[in-house]
């Protein structure tokens, strides 16, 4: 089996606590070709002591004052080489294997270009407690506000798509630069989904105020509201909104079943081909 090499970036300020347990979840998948990146905001807590105990370990890292994460992403991934890219916050986990994973999916299915794994969650201890299949998305889907969530932790594209979507993530926005990113790559090529756990995102009390939340949310329907829609787009998008009436109704009812609608829902946001399944008998991964 080929080791295309991948690159990780670790955009990092200030996160003693965590950084450490995130450097060894990525080191520690003893994957051959590895381009590991910490771009490092310019922290005075302790953070940076971290790092340099790993330095023959991590490729390149760098220190200085940033304006925000999607900054030193940006400088993180103008740097990198890999065929293969992915982002793993300062306190969040890449979890067992997930790099052999994502290369063998990415060599066994090369129409594929980005794969988001199972949405995986993790204590303050870096313990998955909960794991959930995540949902199929489309392009049209997204334009009908209907976006939760892809798993940052847990999706890997390759550089050819990075390149043809413009290779940036927005600095413009504070909270929301992930979802930009996936719209532009919504726009040129279907998501697949694995039932392989890749990434775990640390869930921290501070992390969900209500203001964070908002904020998002905003950022993503300014996004949606930019893009101009074609003439196909609106009339989808109108005929999956007299499809949303009819289920709310035969939901709200009880009258009959909405899975007819439902279904035709589904059809309405081109879902096929986003589902990776594994063949036990093939040894081989396929899409479906």
């Amino acid at each position: 089996m080929s080791w295309p090499k991948i690159s990780v970036i670790t955009p990092v300020f200030n996160q003693v606590e965590y950084i450490e347990e995130t450097i060894q979840s990525v080191i520690n998948q003893g994957y051959p070709n590895l381009e590991y990146i910490i771009i490092d905001g310019g922290s005075t807590d302790g953070t940076l002591d971290i790092i340099k105990k790993y330095n023959n370990e991590i490729a390149v890292w760098k220190s200085e004052k940033d304006s925000g994460m999607y900054d030193a992403l940006n400088k993180g991934f103008k740097i990198s080489t890999g065929t293969i890219m992915c982002w793993i916050n300062s306190d969040d986990l890449l979890l067992p294997n997930s790099l052999f994973n994502m290369t063998r999916l990415f060599n066994d299915l090369p129409e594929v270009n980005w794969i988001q794994g199972l949405n995986s969650f993790i204590d303050l201890k870096g313990s998955v407690v909960n794991v959930a299949l995540a949902k199929k998305f489309s392009f049209i889907k997204f334009l009908n506000n209907d976006f939760k969530w892809i798993q940052q932790e847990s999706t890997f594209w390759r550089r050819s798509l990075w390149e043809a979507t413009g290779g940036y993530i927005d600095e413009s926005l504070k909270y929301a630069g992930d979802f930009e990113l996936w719209f532009r790559f919504a726009k040129y090529d279907k998501l697949c989904r694995s039932t392989l756990s890749i990434g775990g995102w640390r869930k921290r009390d501070n992390q969900l105020s209500q203001k964070f939340v908002d904020a998002y949310l905003l950022e993503i329907s300014n996004i949606i509201a930019g893009y101009e829609q074609t003439s196909l787009e609106k009339l989808q998008l109108k005929k999956i909104k007299k499809i949303n009436y009819f289920i709310n109704i035969l939901l709200k009812t009880k009258i009959i079943k909405a899975s007819y609608f439902i279904n035709l829902r589904e059809e309405m946001y081109d879902l096929d081909g986003t589902n990776i399944q594994y063949s036990y008998a093939l040894n081989k991964f396929t899409v479906s």
